[in-house]
């Protein structure tokens, strides 16, 4: 058997040679989606990888994080239309302080 990753997960190296092995006997979806899972496993932000009916993959970024960045628009958008709404009056180019 290989070696396994600091906690004891497979690294990609190990799925690879899995899939040199298991290439016949299993769809490529699964052994994507298994690869994929055991990137992600470093990246704690990302959902699990889903695969759609079309064949596509889908990887979420964790539906709190989306909420916060969301929010954090929304309130940089709001600040944003009122600084613009307060309009200074403008200045002569003659004008010097």
């Amino acid at each position: 058997m290989t070696e396994t990753g600091k906690q004891g997960m497979k690294t990609i190296a190990d799925l690879m040679d899995e899939v040199e092995a298991q290439s016949q006997t299993r769809p490529q979806e699964e052994l994507l989606l298994e690869c994929l899972i055991a990137l992600l496993k470093q990246f704690p932000d990302y959902t699990p990888p889903r695969l759609r009916s079309d064949g596509g993959i889908l990887i979420p970024l964790d539906a709190e994080l989306q909420k916060s960045r969301e929010r954090s628009k929304n309130a940089a958008l709001a600040i944003k239309s009122m600084m613009d709404r307060d309009h200074r009056p403008k200045k002569s180019r003659t004008w010097v302080e």
